[in-house]
């Protein structure tokens, strides 16, 4: 089974064998999705050249055998894909694991209360419906609040990065946005302020397809050792997905905590 639409955009590599005797196996595949201003294919280059090496497997394009997917490709494929088997995942410094919320900015908008009552006029912004910052997590408290985003607002628009949602209320296009904090607050835009801030948001942890050709419990144990064997991977998948930060290690994911995330039916 594919992880279907988790990763309609596959970007997947390939691994040659270690040795021209080595026996010919199936490859195993590490994969993505693609990002605008983001080289995801070469994000995930050192982590499918370390599984290979620790391994001693090829690793090549096919049916997504390892997973590096944002939160909601995460929790998409623990839903609906039953061999999903959650990795570790990069340990995000405290103080950056922090700023990783969701803010709701508008212009002309001074409270919560005040979106309430002019919703109905306001254009409202989102990332995309697959971002947990900029989609599916301000929209899940927009629906808690009583505002349905497809059927409260005037209209709503998926900008395609976060610096797009908040560069449309800037510039007039729309009156409410949402995005990720950090973005935010790296501009502060003047006549722009925040209606609602979210708690941090976890990251999504690595995903291994569980099959008897994929040993996922030693993909998950040479992960907790790549900082050590090779830090290329996690430099590489910094590179990628600024929501890691400085990490420079993986740990077990908190499942549990992962698991309060609340992710819509498409």
């Amino acid at each position: 089974m594919r992880f279907r639409s988790v990763l309609a955009l596959l970007l997947a590599l390939t691994v040659l064998p270690t040795s021209a005797k080595e026996e010919v196996r199936k490859p195993w595949v590490v994969a993505t999705y693609a990002y605008p201003e983001r080289d995801r294919a070469a994000a995930i280059q050192p982590l499918a050249d370390y599984l290979a090496k620790r391994g001693r497997h090829p690793v090549q394009a096919g049916q997504v055998d390892v997973a590096v997917p944002n939160l909601h490709g995460y929790l998409q494929a623990r839903r609906d894909v039953p061999q999903a088997t959650t990795l570790p995942v990069p340990q995000v410094p405290a103080a950056q694991a922090d700023r990783y919320r969701t803010v709701i900015v508008a212009r002309d908008v001074a409270s919560l209360a005040a979106l309430k009552t002019q919703a109905g006029q306001l254009r409202l912004a989102l990332v995309g419906r697959d971002s947990a910052s900029g989609g599916f997590v301000p929209t899940q408290y927009l629906r808690s609040q009583g505002l349905d985003p497809e059927k409260a607002f005037a209209s709503v628009a998926y900008a395609g990065s976060h610096a797009a949602a908040l560069q449309a209320v800037v510039e007039g296009h729309a009156d409410v946005a949402a995005l990720a904090g950090d973005v935010y607050a790296a501009a502060r835009p003047d006549d722009v302020n925040v209606l609602w801030r979210s708690d941090p948001i976890p990251p999504g942890p690595l995903l291994c397809r569980a099959t008897t050709e994929v040993p996922c419990q030693a993909i998950a144990a040479w992960l907790l050792e790549a900082h050590r064997e090779d830090p290329s991977v996690m430099a590489a998948l910094r590179a990628g997905w600024p929501e890691f930060g400085d990490a420079t290690v993986f740990v077990p994911a908190d499942v549990a905590r992962l698991s309060e995330v609340a992710l819509p039916r498409d």
